[in-house]
């Protein structure tokens, strides 16, 4: 993904399999996995990461990936992933058996938690999938393009309300991004968080704000039924509804990049030989018949980065979305 602006949400994996070694528990190299593999997800059942996580966990399954062996799905809850990856690098440490979901959302949640754990004290093993935002108006909207809505708020910021999902998220990230990539002031971005994407749909199509975000999927039926019009979207591969191509930040004229990307990460200090085994068998399974078909219903980017390439990313990613968040106030 270009550099430019980009942010994104992951794997989840199962990296597990066939043939890592050993690892502090007992495995011989060349024996590994030793026992059942556990893929944690750091939030409560029904969202982005657990559904990455259970569809991966089917692929796996469904391919034999771990034969004699099981792999599981456990979800830990609490403080946007910081209790999830606080276990991971503290009670899993050296064990390649125990695996997470995390992503772009991580991201944010950690530097608003203040938490001394983040995403780069694991061993990252791949960034898998990501997903693009798209920014809607009601269908009556004096704002006809993303040039509109800038000029909008170039004008009077408290004029334009954005309205998407957490604070710090992937949704409030891409506004801070159009905006200070249109050389204004993301300070005075007035951010309204919905929880859910029904009060997010609802809102906008009432005129409570200006301006929604969140994934196509969240609005597609809207703009399918012309209630919504998309000023732009987040990435820079082009997006249709309905055989219509949707502009992008970049064709409006403005250098930008968000995806809400999603990675697999192990806990650190693994051994190298197992997280080179980790690394093909996520290879394996991302180039897998049955997950390219996941991808394409989901509405998935391929977006594979792995070992150090995914090391380096989520890295920079990190350093890009701290500064963000406090350009935007909020910390």
């Amino acid at each position: 993904m270009p550099r430019s602006v980009i942010v994104a949400a992951g794997l989840t994996v199962s990296l597990l399999l066939s043939g890592c070694s050993a690892l502090e528990g007992g495995s011989v190299a060349g024996d590994f996995p030793s026992r059942n593999v556990e893929i944690m997800v750091p939030a409560a059942p029904g969202g982005g990461w657990d559904l990455t996580a259970r569809q991966l966990q089917h692929v796996i399954q469904e391919d034999d990936f771990l034969p004699g062996r099981s792999v599981s799905v456990v979800n830990v809850t609490g403080a946007g992933g910081a209790v999830g990856i606080s276990k991971l690098v503290t009670k899993n440490r050296k064990d390649p058996h125990t695996l997470m979901i995390t992503g772009l959302v991580m991201v944010g949640a950690l530097t608003l938690n203040q938490s001394k754990i983040t995403i780069s004290d694991t061993t990252p093993i791949a960034t898998i999938t990501a997903e693009q935002e798209v920014l809607v108006v009601k269908a009556d909207s004096p704002l006809k393009s993303l040039k509109d809505l800038v000029e909008k708020y170039k004008a009077d910021p408290t004029s334009v309300s954005w309205g998407g999902g957490t604070i710090g998220g992937t949704d409030h990230i891409t506004a801070g991004t159009l905006v200070k990539t249109a050389g204004l002031d993301p300070s005075k971005v007035k951010y309204i968080s919905y929880s859910g994407g029904g009060e997010a749909t609802a809102a906008i199509l009432s005129g409570d704000v200006t301006v929604g975000i969140s994934g196509l999927s969240e609005f597609e039926e809207q703009i399918k039924s012309g209630k919504m019009r998309v000023l732009a979207t987040s990435g820079t591969e082009p997006m249709s509804v309905d055989g219509k191509q949707l502009p992008t930040m970049k064709s409006e004229g403005y250098d930008a990049e968000v995806l809400n990307w999603r990675a697999i990460v192990a806990p650190p200090d693994i051994p190298e030989a197992d997280r080179q085994r980790l690394i093909a068998f996520v290879t394996k399974a991302n180039d897998s018949p049955e997950w390219a078909e996941i991808r394409k219903k989901q509405g998935w980017t391929d977006f594979f980065k792995t070992g150090d390439d995914a090391k380096k990313f989520i890295a920079d990613e990190t350093t890009r979305v701290e500064a963000l968040l406090k350009e935007l106030g909020i910390i």
